[in-house]
């Protein structure tokens, strides 16, 4: 039943039917983020724990369940932490005067976190204090949702195994000479081997890095985080970084068919001014006039970084002195459910060894194994990069470091999750009660 509908007078009628959020708009049919509004993940009215409830049923959680009521107030306390270590550090000029107010701190009832929200808390008045306290309940609202989605993404638990099938196809073309040279091909006498400077992987992001990460993408969901599995390849030359890139396609360890088209992106290497300039070299080569070591000198000479980066903006983040070729890549990862042998081997095991009316066979026998998944499959994304061992040099010594592209994530997030806060005066000293 949906409940009893109570007359609405007239004139406040029209207001409801107009009464459009703005904001709420904004995030809904404008393409604006929730996290650069001052909303927390509301947008909705809420003055009392049952229109709280409501909310939180619709967002996906049961705060009647023990359980699920639990894993709110966790995820309320890491954020509040998260707070407290990234944004309040003292480091940071613009938060010093800044500490999350005791009623929030000592909150034991998460449902009292959206009220203030709302700017419905018991005793919360419509003046500047009032208002401070409704912005850091929205700050804080803000991280609970992102570490509720980093706590629902799948993959989580699958992760090792994804790890391990996407590196492997790389491992097998990754080997060293005789005389300790790696390089990427089948094996040492491999005509088309590139030889490397080094082979990194990317090492599994920490749980507050992957926090940091969604709170400067506009979806603000783990889906959009295509770099948890990624690898580096570094080689002498930038003309061998392009023939890294040919040998991953030739070798089908990369599949054209499923790169990311808007996560490419080339600071590099000028492609087209080395395309026009390769072949004239190779017309004179195949003229007899130059020999295969004076080709490379010459395409070593005609290869330049390009004026513009070519390809996606992949992070705002990103220097734009970081210097790479860097693509994402899906691969599609195969998982055979251990679960599904188990319960097989227990009906087969179960026959065997108790009678066809025994209660514990009625019990196996209802197990319906078309209800369980013999293999898990899905693709996933991973990054690859490709630099020269120069490229390389400057990305870690200049600005393109990774001390300075954290310390800007962190900035970034700072701001679009306090927002107001860190602006006390655009704060307004008060503000009309929603009716």
């Amino acid at each position: 039943m949906a409940g009893k509908i109570n007359p609405i007078p007239k004139i406040d009628l029209i207001h409801k039917k107009l009464d459009f959020r703005w904001e709420v708009l904004d995030v809904i049919v404008g393409g604006k983020s929730l996290i650069d509004t001052e909303l927390g993940l509301t947008g909705f009215p809420m003055r009392s724990h049952d229109d709280v409830d409501r909310f939180m049923k619709s967002y996906g959680y049961d705060l009647e369940d023990p359980i699920e009521k639990a894993e709110v107030l966790g995820n309320f306390h890491e954020a509040l932490n998260f707070i407290r270590e990234y944004f309040l550090d003292s480091d940071w000029v613009e938060t010093k005067d800044l500490t999350i107010p005791r009623k929030i701190t000592e909150m034991t009832d998460v449902r009292d976190l959206l009220l203030m929200a709302s700017h419905h808390y018991p005793g919360q008045m419509h003046d500047r204090e009032g208002r401070e306290l409704q912005l850091w309940a929205c700050a804080v609202l803000k991280i609970v949702h992102t570490i509720a989605h980093i706590d629902r993404d799948s993959s989580i638990t699958y992760f090792s195994d994804i790890q391990q099938q996407i590196l492997d196809r790389f491992y097998r073309y990754i080997h060293r000479t005789s005389d300790g040279q790696l390089f990427l091909g089948i094996g040492e006498k491999d005509p088309l081997r590139v030889n490397l400077v080094a082979f990194e992987t990317k090492p599994r992001k920490s749980r507050d890095s992957l926090v940091l990460k969604l709170l400067h993408k506009a979806e603000n969901v783990s889906d959009d985080v295509f770099d948890q599995v990624g690898l580096r390849l570094v080689t002498h030359t930038r003309l061998e970084a392009l023939r890294a890139v040919k040998y991953l396609k030739d070798s089908m360890l990369v599949m054209p068919a499923n790169i990311k088209p808007s996560r490419s992106r080339n600071s590099l290497v000028d492609i087209e001014s080395f395309r026009q300039e390769m072949e004239g070299i190779l017309a004179e080569a195949d003229q007899g006039k130059l020999s295969e070591a004076r080709v490379v000198e010459q395409l070593e000479k005609a290869i330049r970084p390009p004026s513009k980066v070519s390809g996606a903006n992949i992070n705002p983040h990103t220097s734009e002195s970081y210097q790479a070729i860097q693509f994402t890549c899906r691969q599609l990862i195969k998982i055979v459910n251990p679960l599904y042998e188990q319960i097989s081997q227990l009906k087969l095991e179960s026959k065997k060894q108790n009678p066809d009316d025994s209660p514990l066979n009625e019990l196996v026998d209802r197990i319906d194994l078309r209800y369980v998944q013999k293999e898990v499959r899905f693709f996933y994304p991973y990054e690859v990069q490709i630099m020269d061992a120069v490229a390389q040099e400057e990305n870690e010594r200049g600005k393109g470091a990774h001390s300075e592209y954290k310390k800007a994530q962190v900035k970034t997030a700072m701001h679009r999750v306090l927002g107001s806060l860190l602006r006390p005066d655009k704060m307004p000293e008060s503000e009309k009660e929603d009716d």
